[in-house]
This record gives C-alpha cells, structure tokens and sequence, in this order.
C-alpha cells in the first residue's frame, strides 16, 4: 500500500472551511459509525464482513485515511470471494481501531 497513512491535503480539502462545532459533530458521528462498522468486522459471517468492510471504504476514506480504505476494499473482496484470512482480517481491525483513535482526538 503506497498511500500514507493519513492524507492532510485531502482531509484539508474536504474539512478546511468547517467551523470547529461542525466538525466536532461529524467527528462525533463518524466515529459512532465507524466503530460499529468495526464490531461488525468481528462477525463469523462473510457477507456482514464484506458489506461493512465497503462501507469503511466510504467512511475512512472521506477523512482521508485512504490506507485503511484501500485495506478495508481489500478485506471486501477477499470476504466476497470466500478467501479472507485471520490475518488480513485483524490488519483491518487493527487498522480501523488506529482512524478511530486518530479522529477523537
């Protein structure tokens, strides 16, 4: 994955001309989301891994994180395809709990 970790330029982008209440708010929101996508991530099930893996996709990738976005379309896939590992699918955990710790801050 060549992406850094966090892109400034895209969050700036996207964030640059809220005020701080509003952005305090979507923050508050995203990571709501955010971390009941991850508890779902847990699921023995393929197809609840898969279609919140491609909505972390969406949700990390707005804020700029897009190597866990890259990572999570991955872990999409290779659920879809019935081939995810135990290993591929902790990076993605790991990585996800990583943007949450990242956004309340």
């Amino acid at each position: 994955m060549a992406e850094p970790w966090f892109d400034q330029e895209f969050w700036d982008d996207n964030f640059g001309d809220f005020d701080q209440e509003d952005l305090e708010e979507i923050l508050t929101e995203a990571v709501t989301d955010i971390e009941e996508l991850l508890a779902r991530l847990l699921s023995d099930d393929l197809d609840v891994v898969a279609k919140n893996a491609h909505k972390i996709v969406s949700a990390c990738g707005n804020f700029g994180y897009l190597q866990c976005a890259e990572l999570a379309a991955y872990v999409e896939q290779k659920a879809k395809t019935r081939e995810l590992s135990e290993e591929d699918s902790n990076r993605l955990i790991d990585m996800v709990e990583r943007v949450v710790t990242d956004l309340k801050k």
